[in-house]
């Protein structure tokens, strides 16, 4: 079936606003590796990514939005995985997509705990997420709710509280508000993050 003429431009321009965003995040993230992320400003950025100061602000209200670019392409590489793959028990998948969230901060964990910081301390940043819409916060949500409708988790629990709630813990442990410095072995704060979100969830842990 072919897509309707009228369609076509707004694709078009939506492609272009996604390539636009990913090159700005990946201009960033190469910049934020090499110096760090405190260090880095959005005229570098721009300069990095070869667009100007009106576009950067175009596509994230503040250098700590890039945070939400994250979450779009963690959220948007996992359900491409879901798409394409054999799907597993509700609760696997889930301990899945946060044993890849974990990885990726894990690989550069001094840049993603600035960017979390300032990101929760930028109230610009966090509406501007909202508004946008998209990303962990929907795909966690239908993991749970499929879960719920598997019979793996109870239906006493909201998915969309669900979902918020464990996203809300992620981001306390990681910007320090949970655990100070390396007080709790990385193994261990995944443990009991597992723990927390499927005993909630009433399912049943290995190992706990």
């Amino acid at each position: 079936m072919s897509t309707p003429v009228s369609d076509a431009p707004f694709s078009r321009r939506g492609r272009k606003k996604e390539r636009t965003r990913r090159e700005i995040y990946d201009a960033a993230m190469k910049l934020f590796t090499a110096r760090g992320y405190a260090a880095v400003t959005i005229d570098e950025i721009c300069e990095q990514a070869d667009v100007g100061r009106s576009t950067f602000f175009l596509h994230f209200p503040a250098k700590a939005s890039l945070m939400q670019e994250f979450n779009l392409q963690v959220a948007a590489d996992f359900a491409d995985r879901l798409a394409h793959g054999r799907r597993g028990s509700a609760r696997d998948e889930l301990t899945a997509l946060i044993d890849d969230i974990s990885a990726r901060i894990a690989a550069q964990p001094e840049v993603m705990l600035g960017m979390v910081r300032e990101f929760f301390a930028i109230p610009e940043a966090v509406v501007q997420a909202h508004q946008d819409g998209g990303g962990l916060e929907p795909l966690i949500e239908s993991l749970v709710r499929r879960g719920q409708e598997r019979g793996e988790f109870t239906v006493r629990v909201h998915p969309r509280l669900a979902a918020v709630s464990l996203l809300a813990t992620a981001g306390s442990i990681m910007n320090g508000r949970v655990f100070k410095g390396r007080e709790v072995p990385v193994a261990e704060v995944r443990r009991q993050m597992l723990a927390l979100t499927f005993g909630g969830l009433g399912a049943r842990v290995a190992g706990s």
